[in-house]
């Protein structure tokens, strides 16, 4: 975030962004103080170190928890 002057959700938000055109996040908000800032990621440009780096970072392997929340039904 630091070194791209953004917020860090608007740095998870511009990797998945630039992940490809068949991957959308799908943020929410309830405030539009966060929708401003959510689309402040649009601006934020990666490099491709930046998101090798950030790729790394976040091991898909280690993916933890239920896909599905114990409540619904599926």
């Amino acid at each position: 975030g630091k070194k791209h002057g953004c917020t860090p959700a608007q740095l998870a938000l511009a990797w998945v962004l630039q992940q490809g055109k068949d991957v959308v996040p799908i943020p929410g908000t309830t405030k539009i103080k966060n929708l401003d800032q959510n689309l402040g990621a649009l601006a934020v440009k990666l490099s491709e170190e930046d998101l090798r780096e950030i790729s790394a970072a976040v091991p898909v392997d280690d993916i933890a928890g239920s896909r599905y929340y114990n409540g619904f039904d599926h």
